[in-house]
């Protein structure tokens, strides 16, 4: 499935690019250096696709999770605030218990509305790829 694979030092947080150029993270846990890591590697995918004037396709997996953070909340937000105007993203978010899912659904709320309509939710992964290769028609590469 995969063509590259990372798991980035030790810690919750690793990251694949799919052989259709999708960007899959995987976010185990909301300890300090996983959200800082899963922040930097996913500012530069989008910084690198916006130099390349492409579209940035990605899904965050966050279906391990159990609760939410102040301090991942915090680091999401600045992210979202650091992505670069005018990137063309595609961005699903996998959640299916219902706490992260209010949480995502929080953060969600406090992006511009351009910004989150380019993010939506959901409760597997089939859809959210489904969703992803949808935008991608839509959308164009």
């Amino acid at each position: 499935m995969a063509s590259q694979s990372s798991e980035v030092e030790e810690t919750g947080f690793t990251y694949e690019i799919r052989d259709d150029g999708i960007v899959v993270y995987h976010l185990t846990d909301l300890r300090r250096d996983s959200v800082d890591q899963f922040i930097d590697v996913s500012h530069n995918f989008d910084v690198q696709a916006f130099e390349e004037g492409r579209h940035s396709r990605c899904m965050l997996d966050i279906s391990k999770l159990k609760f939410p953070t102040p301090y991942a909340a915090k680091r999401i937000q600045q992210n979202s605030e650091a992505t670069p105007d005018g990137l063309l993203e595609s961005y699903a978010v996998v959640t299916p218990t219902s706490a992260i899912y209010t949480f995502a659904r929080t953060i969600l709320n406090h992006l511009p509305n351009a910004q989150a309509q380019s993010i939506r939710l959901f409760h597997d992964e089939a859809s959210a790829i489904e969703w992803l290769q949808a935008r991608l028609e839509q959308l164009g590469p």
